[in-house]
């Protein structure tokens, strides 16, 4: 019994280590494309489990709490997708409670004319 509750709390803090589900709001195939990129850096440990999201230099504001973030882009609308470690994104955004920063530059929206 013992050993049974302590495989299933290892397996719960194993599955909680990783970080939100970041998913865009476009197609099956592009939908995960942030997530992969997130996974990635969480391994390199560039960032921890709640990192602050900066679209377009603007802080996007979420439930910390949620395990799944829809961001409100498609693939085609990123230009780059950047990642800043926790010391750097305290500092640049003055947030005591980010674990590190993802930061999406996307395409203008604004027309010519």
């Amino acid at each position: 019994m013992k050993r049974a509750l302590l495989l299933f709390f290892s397996t719960i803090i194993i599955a909680c280590s990783k970080p939100k589900a970041f998913i865009l709001n476009d197609t099956k195939e592009n939908k995960y494309f942030v997530l992969e990129s997130v996974n990635n850096a969480f391994e390199k440990k560039q960032i921890d489990k709640s990192p602050l999201i900066v679209i377009n230099g603007i802080p996007f504001k979420y439930d910390k709490e949620q395990d799944t973030i829809i961001l409100p882009l498609k693939r085609s609308e990123i230009l780059s997708l950047d990642f800043l470690n926790i010391n750097s994104s305290r500092i640049v955004y003055n947030d005591k409670e980010n674990d590190g920063a993802i930061i999406i530059t996307t395409k203008s929206k604004t027309k010519s004319r």
